[in-house]
This record gives structure tokens, sequence and C-alpha cells, in this order.
């Protein structure tokens, strides 16, 4: 692990003023992958605890750049990292070996962040798929830190799109002869992440998303839905927010919430927004950062959303 600090690459999907701008540091996954971890804020406030924030299958810590702002001015110290091989990681683009990798990443993530903030707990925070896979450790018997509080927005748990039958059959041939052969994730269109045309251009302009994945990497995905379906009722015990858009055009969110219900024994506070599936680009964006902020027992707070376009 290390705390070198070094230039953003990411473009941000809002505007930020120059004290809410994040400071990008290198993170040293246990295999020796290197990836940014982009910290939001010095320290946390009394009360509040460190979070670790995980984007989904496409994105990047750029595209919430506005929620993760927002909760350090509500006190939160932020930590949003790169998935390996995603956002500006060039090496190894698209490709992850297994499920029990991504979630060994996540492991040392969180490692990180409690040895940064020397605090014992905290909370995490996924969007999308990332909030499947954030979901998928909470639920682990092998996790080893304190979960504070969980907060799964849109989480890609039942998807509403997935590839065709033909291309899982070429998927699964490559495993065995090319696993390293990438094929595209099939999110073909912004239209399907939000309504709001500035972001729709943002979207477009991204050079950063991730448009390809390897067959392991899609592989390791399938890998973390059966360790979901095997997980029993209760799996996760950390006080845990679904929130849910009520436009999603990519996750299955009546399907997802019984899995989240299932998986938290009907503990989890569930919270549904007016939106599209990236609720972070609705041109107002104030009641997600609430939710989150209150998801994280935060309550409402007196934090502002970060100025930018709408």
């Amino acid at each position: 692990m290390s705390d070198q600090s070094s230039d953003i690459a990411l473009a941000m999907s809002r505007p930020l003023e120059e004290s809410d701008r994040p400071q990008r540091r290198t993170l040293h996954l246990e295999d020796g992958y290197e990836t940014g971890v982009y910290v939001y804020g010095r320290q946390c406030a009394e009360g509040r605890e460190p979070v670790l924030y995980a984007h989904g299958i496409q994105s990047h810590p750029g595209w919430f750049a506005g929620s993760c702002a927002y909760l350090a001015r509500a006190g939160h110290q932020v930590f949003a990292v790169c998935r390996r091989g995603s956002g500006d990681n060039a090496r190894h683009r698209g490709h992850a070996s297994s499920a029990g990798q991504l979630l060994g990443d996540v492991e040392s993530a969180c490692r990180y962040v409690l040895e940064t903030t020397g605090r014992s707990r905290l909370g995490l925070v996924g969007v999308s798929w990332g909030g499947k896979l954030l979901a998928s450790y909470a639920a682990s018997p092998l996790r080893c830190v304190d979960i504070a509080s969980l907060v799964l927005i849109a989480p890609g748990i039942v998807p509403q799109v997935d590839v065709g039958l033909a291309e899982k059959l070429t998927i699964a041939l490559a495993l065995l002869v090319a696993p390293q052969r990438r094929f595209d994730i099939p999110l073909s269109g912004v239209r399907l992440f939000t309504d709001n045309p500035v972001m729709q251009d943002y979207l477009r302009r991204d050079r950063y998303a991730l448009h390809r994945a390897t067959a392991r990497f899609l592989y390791a995905d399938r890998q973390l839905d059966g360790l979901l379906r095997r997980a029993g009722r209760g799996a996760i015990a950390a006080p845990t927010t679904l929130i849910l858009a009520r436009r999603d055009r990519i996750v299955n969110s009546a399907a997802t919430r019984r899995v989240v219900e299932t998986l938290t024994a009907g503990q989890a506070a569930v919270v549904e927004l007016d939106g599209a599936h990236t609720l972070e680009f609705e041109a107002d964006p104030q009641p997600l950062y609430e939710a989150i902020l209150a998801g994280l027992g935060g309550g409402g707070g007196d934090a502002q959303a970060p100025p930018g376009p709408g």
C-alpha cells in the first residue's frame, strides 16, 4: 500500500471548487497491481466514519464527484477507488481473474482506508455493479473489517440488460482458449444511464469509461451472482440502505429489492427516487446526496451540493 499522490486524470462529471477537489493516491493491491484512490476531505469529523465508494462496471470515480464532495463537506473522508482495469488504469484493461480477486481488492481497499484514517469501522457506498460487489463483500464470511453502514445505489444485483445466448456461449468458449479476449459490455447507449442531456454529453466525451471486458472478468461477475444466491437470509448484518431509481432501465429494481431484503433479513431501509439509473446525473442530485448521507448515519446534514451543470 502507498500514500503517494499524483495528478487527477479522470474527467469529473461536475466541476468542483478547489477546496472540494480530491487528492489522487496510489493503492497497491495484494498482487502488486497499482490503482488510484481519489480522496475527498482531509479527515473525518466527530461522529463520522470514513467511506469507501465503489463505482460501476463501466464507470469510474469521476462520475460520482458530486456525491463524494458532498459527503466530504458533511464530515466524511471519502475514498473513491478505481477498480483494477478501469478508470485511469491502462494495465490489464477490463480484466480480473476471479470474484475472489475482486473481493480481495475490496478488502485491501478497506484496510487502506482504516489504516489511513486510524479508524476501526467504515461506511461502504456502492453504485450499480459496484453495489453488487460491495453486497457480495458484506455478505462474505471471509470479510475481516467492521462495516458501520452499507449504502447500495441502484445496485446491479438483478440486471435488465444482459448479453444474448450466443454471446454467452462464445464467452464460455473463450474462457477455455482465450480468457483475456474482450467482449462488449452490454450497456450501449447513454440514455440507459440518464435522461439529462448535459450528462449524456459528458458520457459521450468520457474517454475513461470501460466498454469492453475480458471473458475472465465476465465469469468473475457470474461468480459474484452465485455468491449472492448462496448467501443465507440475513447474511448482511450491517445497517443497509437501498436506493432505487424509479425509471431505471439497467437494473430490475423490484427483483433487486427482494434480494436485498433477503440478504438483510428485511432490515434494509429502502428509498425510491425519481430518476434514471445513474441518479448522480439528475439535474437536481440533492435528494440522492441526502439519502446517501442518511444511509451512512448522518441524517439530513447541512452540507450543500457542489455547484455543477444540470
